[in-house]
């Protein structure tokens, strides 16, 4: 049987220059993902980074996570969307737990979704074409394919409530707030472990810079009607995000959604230089969003536009995953969960940087 003859390659008349470049832009394959050699996430990701599109992109920023973590680098969490209600809510109480981060910058939402939680309620899967109209009536919130008891959030309000009036009048940065509500927690009866309780605990700072819009600014209301007390004072949880950026040194971002959140941990650089700090810009940075950049809808900005502004820096190492947090957060975080013990990582505790530690 005659074997069928692959041809010959064609040739081209490139210059001596031309070869050496192109003999230089072909030299990192693509690599196939084998399955069958996989073991774990590990296995995974790394494979990932060998080959293309968004598998590439997470497997890049794991691995420029877990670099930073082996380096004196403070490293700052911006968080928006309904993250803990979908399910990553313990991730994240266990990567404060483990050192894997310093600061959280985050939405209020998340938080009312925290303490929903740790006051002993769930979250609640379902169908995407229920009949809102019909919910509630019933009292039920739906977050798409979600679900969340009416009644139990009013608990969240009231409870956010009671930690306001327990507060000596006075104004307060959201961070203060927010420590207080940990303590408040971690001596709490009959409550889960909670994201606030574990950055209390780990002495780790919660900005929220539009505190208003959820559970807690009904809750601070609802105690100012009847007591006075608590004030939330925005002004100087800026003086304090801009005090904690000049005093933790080397830092970089791992933004999860956009947002407030995104451009008020950004933002810290330029606080701190026109408070008259001296500061270092974040020098990486690790986003995950669906948005788009072409109509501002990536918060205004992606993060090399972030180096015209100054808040980042001209050599920042930065990965831009393009995916849904559900998916591409957890696998982040599985790769550095997989040896975070063995980087026997300490927390800044950057806390501590406040009076009121």
């Amino acid at each position: 049987m005659k074997l069928n003859i692959i041809p010959e390659m064609p040739t081209f008349n490139l210059s001596n220059e031309q070869v050496l470049k192109k003999k230089e832009l072909l030299k990192n394959e693509v690599k196939q993902i084998k399955l069958i050699d996989t073991k774990g996430s590990v296995d995974l990701i790394n494979a990932f980074s060998d080959a293309s599109f968004e598998a590439r992109n997470i497997g890049r920023a794991a691995k420029l996570y877990h670099k930073k973590l082996r380096t004196d680098t403070s490293i700052i969490w911006s968080l928006s969307g309904s993250l803990f209600s979908a399910g990553l809510r313990q991730i994240t109480i266990d990567a404060i737990r483990k050192n894997c981060v310093d600061a959280l910058v985050c939405t209020g939402a998340l938080f009312e979704q925290d303490m929903l939680e740790a006051l002993g309620h769930k979250h609640y899967k379902c169908d995407v074409d229920l009949d809102d109209s019909e919910l509630q009536e019933l009292m039920i919130d739906r977050v798409y394919d979600h679900l969340l008891d009416e009644v139990a959030l009013r608990q969240v309000d009231l409870t956010f409530k009671e930690i306001s009036k327990q507060m000596p009048d006075g104004n307060y940065s959201s961070r203060k707030f927010m420590r207080y509500c940990g303590e408040w927690l971690a001596n709490a009866d009959n409550v889960e472990d909670s994201v606030m309780q574990a950055a209390f605990e780990k002495k780790i700072p919660i900005f929220i810079p539009a505190i208003n819009d959820c559970s807690i600014g009904i809750g601070i209301a609802l105690n100012q009607n009847e007591n006075g007390g608590a004030t939330i004072d925005s002004i100087k949880d800026l003086r304090e995000i801009a005090l904690m950026k000049s005093e933790c040194g080397n830092s970089g971002i791992i933004v999860v959604g956009g947002g407030v959140p995104k451009n008020y941990s950004q933002d810290s650089v330029i606080m701190a230089e026109m408070l008259g700090y001296e500061v270092e810009k974040h020098n990486f940075a690790i986003q995950i969003s669906t948005a788009d950049m072409r109509d501002g809808g990536l918060s205004g900005s992606t993060l090399k536009e972030a180096i015209s502004w100054g808040k980042n820096d001209k050599q920042i190492e930065d990965v831009m995953v393009w995916g849904e947090a559900t998916v591409f957060f957890p696998l982040l975080l599985s790769y550095i969960f997989s040896d975070i013990d063995k980087l026997n990582r300490k927390g800044k505790e950057l806390n501590n940087i406040f009076r009121d530690k």
